[in-house]
């Protein structure tokens, strides 16, 4: 058993995390590893580390960004990722039902069942939740060298204000599976799980393990309209509204202006253009026992 923890995690806090949960975790896996990540990419080393070695399950401590990484690392092994929920947020564990409640979590992490999931990759990088272009990803593209002033919610929602002044909706070509639609769009969200920043539902209806990505299509949208869907994203409301929507598709491709960001899971990751697809059934979660497509292992 290995445990890749990133210590700077939710805001310095998943060290924390982990010490309240340390001592029935060597009581559960008495032969357990702990490795401290050091910088961006090398939850991914350290987890094919753990792999090479033959650790059995892979736990991560940390948020997205992390079990990001490790998922690169355990593409394809048969290793099961276990998490431990100590991001900011959290929306993998919110897409896989994994508790909050870190002692919870714990017996979930340490639990036998789990489920295969699928991961989606944009230009051959593997991503876990949502990935995209358009205003989210030119958010994220501006947060990102802005830590230095301003840090966690109110970063993001500075972001979302700067690019509601600046960004207006840019014709794009996607193409879902061969079949391809030109429109002005404010962005263009696809889906491997259901939830971005923190418990925005932006696909609602994305299954992580059925082989599909959800496409959401937000079109020529105003600045009002923009604002208003916004409220709704958390409870998956805009889908159906006045210029968004929404279907499902195994490739696809968008073009676009050149200078567009392209995010995922919340990290910019370039620019146009962008091909999108699905490694079906590529890894194993530990989930909880109620999840349906659990199974002991």
């Amino acid at each position: 058993m290995h445990v890749v923890l990133n210590p700077i995690a939710g805001g310095h806090r998943a060290p924390a995390c982990w010490r309240q949960i340390e001592p029935s975790a060597r009581v559960a896996w008495p032969n357990l590893e702990v490795s401290l990540t050091e910088g961006p990419g090398h939850a991914t080393v350290l987890t094919r580390e753990a792999v090479s070695a033959g650790a059995s399950r892979v736990v991560v401590v940390g948020g997205d960004g992390t079990i990001q990484e490790a998922v690169a690392g355990l593409v394809h092994t048969g290793v099961p990722l276990a998490v431990i929920p100590a991001g900011t947020g959290n929306d993998f564990s919110r897409t896989h039902l994994i508790p909050r409640n870190l002692a919870q979590a714990m017996v979930v992490a340490s639990g036998r069942h789990t489920r295969k999931a699928d991961v989606g990759l944009v230009n051959g990088r593997p991503y876990v939740n949502v990935a995209g272009v358009g205003f989210d990803a030119e958010v994220a593209a501006w947060t990102k060298y802005r830590t230095r002033w301003l840090r966690g919610p109110w970063l993001y929602v500075a972001g979302v204000l700067s690019q509601l002044l600046l960004f207006r909706p840019q014709r794009m070509t996607f193409t879902l599976d061969g079949v391809p639609q030109t429109q002005k769009c404010l962005l263009i969200a696809v889906g491997n799980g259901r939830y971005y920043g923190g418990g925005m539902m932006v696909c609602p209806s994305a299954e992580p393990d059925d082989g599909m990505l959800e496409v959401v299509v937000g079109g020529d949208l105003s600045k009002g309209e923009t604002l208003a869907l916004l409220a709704k994203v958390f409870s998956g409301q805009h889908i159906g509204r006045p210029k968004v929507n929404r279907s499902a598709a195994q490739l696809v491709t968008i073009e676009g202006p050149a200078h567009l960001a392209v995010h995922a899971d919340g990290e910019p990751v370039g620019t146009l253009p962008a091909e999108f697809s699905v490694l079906r059934s590529a890894i194993e979660v530990a989930v909880p026992a109620s999840v349906g497509c659990g199974r002991p292992r």
